[in-house]
């Protein structure tokens, strides 16, 4: 196993730079520094983790993240359409999701090659991620119990009572 520190529990805990263009309590999305189109982001779980299937609570939590920093990429940088994907790296084992802008004639996932920018170029399109509003609410799902009906109980006469204790024994 790797005995490196984690790179991106170092962004995290700030003390590896990064262009971060969303927070929230659960994960963090920053701007891969070798982006396969422009605008591509890593949202990432703050918990430290390898695969998607390790934790299927906070895993569902970094896909909303992922979706919101999806429709922040949209709005700000108007690409043709937007592309996820988990891919296992070799070089990190941190549970993220890449979030692909894809634009004419781009070919962004692992085929393509990473494109060059400028660290100017970087700071411009994570401010433009960053300064967009979405409106997305997710609402936690309830699982909803149906009530079983509950017969009302009245006073009941002897009578009454010994045939519904005769049906239930012969029942």
């Amino acid at each position: 196993m790797d005995e490196r520190p984690c790179i991106f529990c170092g962004i995290i805990k700030r003390t590896v730079p990064s262009r971060i263009v969303y927070e929230d309590e659960f994960s963090i999305g920053f701007l891969d520094v070798n982006p396969r189109s422009k605008g591509m982001t890593l949202v990432i779980s703050k918990q430290h983790y390898d695969k998607f299937d390790e934790n299927f609570e906070l895993t569902n939590k970094v896909f909303q993240s992922a979706m919101i920093v999806a429709e922040k990429v949209k709005k700000a940088l108007d690409p043709k359409s937007i592309s996820f994907s988990i891919i296992d790296s070799p070089a990190v084992h941190h549970f993220h999701i890449r979030v692909y802008p894809v634009y004419e004639g781009e070919i962004p996932l692992g085929e393509g090659e990473p494109q060059k920018i400028t660290e100017g170029e970087l700071e411009e399109i994570a401010r433009k991620i960053k300064s967009e509003k979405v409106d997305f609410v997710f609402e936690e799902k309830k699982e909803e119990k149906e009530e079983p009906e509950v017969e009302e109980v009245k006073d009941r006469s002897k009578e009454e009572t010994y045939w519904i204790k005769r049906e239930l024994e012969l029942g």
